[in-house]
């Protein structure tokens, strides 16, 4: 295959991750491999976030030059892509005795959120379109085999699965950059919510803002949101939103007739 052969976006993702587009290399076994390249990789941005991965740096890490890392990843691109399914590298929850899709479901989303604390900067990789390796189609099979089993169909699944691994995402997102704000600031998090309620308070015109005031005057940002749960952190919240989505789910399927759990 000519350079200008070479398949492109998604496709070139699924060979490199599936071992497609490996050498086979003659002679005695090479010192490093791909492998241990994007374990450094990890482990830098483990410690010190993405911004800290490169090629040079990883390359210093393993005690080889720059350039022995390019005879396996061609890229810091391609160095990202490898981590990004690295790290969705612990397998999720198998499927449920009890075949309760919800429960299956929201417990997938508990799982995703996990992979996102283990490896806080997996949620800030660009992302190219769906998954493409091994780990994280493991992933996306698993959760569309959850939301499939309450009777959508397989593109109302799929649309149910983006929503909530994006919202997973973002959210989480925003929590490690109020969390790297406030230590920017040298506030404490557990103040920042605080302060933020008292600012706003002496700004703000009931006339004109009525229902953010009534927001505030509800301990909305103080109080532990429902369907908290302290092992998620500050983004135990989000459990009440994946219930209403589900709950939408539940009454679409039980209005078409599909709803499986009434077989």
């Amino acid at each position: 295959m000519t350079s200008d052969e070479r398949p492109a976006g998604t496709t070139r993702e699924i060979e490199l991750l599936w071992g497609r587009r490996e050498t086979p290399r003659r002679g005695p076994k090479p010192k490093l491999s791909r492998a241990a390249v994007v374990e450094a990789a990890v482990a830098v941005a483990d410690a010190e976030g993405l911004d800290a991965v490169s090629m040079q740096r990883v390359a210093r890490e393993l005690g080889f030059t720059t350039m022995s890392l390019y005879r396996h990843v061609d890229s810091k691109e391609d160095l990202l892509v490898f981590m990004q399914d690295a790290a969705m590298s612990q397998h999720p929850a198998g499927p449920r005795d009890d075949g309760d899709w919800r429960a299956g479901t929201e417990e997938w989303c508990h799982g995703a959120l996990a992979q996102y604390r283990r490896h806080p900067w997996a949620a800030y990789v660009p992302q190219s379109g769906p998954p493409s390796g091994p780990n994280g189609l493991r992933w996306m099979e698993a959760g569309l085999r959850e939301i499939a089993a309450s009777g959508l169909d397989a593109p109302e699944s799929l649309q149910i699965l983006l929503l909530l691994t994006y919202s997973l995402r973002d959210l989480f997102r925003m929590e490690q950059d109020i969390a790297r704000a406030a230590r920017e600031r040298g506030v404490p998090l557990d103040n920042e919510g605080d302060e933020w309620v008292r600012g706003l308070r002496g700004v703000l015109d009931p006339e004109e803002y009525p229902t953010l005031l009534w927001t505030l005057d509800q301990g909305t940002f103080a109080e532990e949101p429902p369907g908290y749960r302290e092992e998620d952190g500050a983004m135990g919240g989000l459990g009440f939103a994946i219930q209403r989505i589900l709950d939408g789910v539940d009454a679409y399927v039980r209005s078409t007739g599909r709803d499986r759990a009434g077989d």
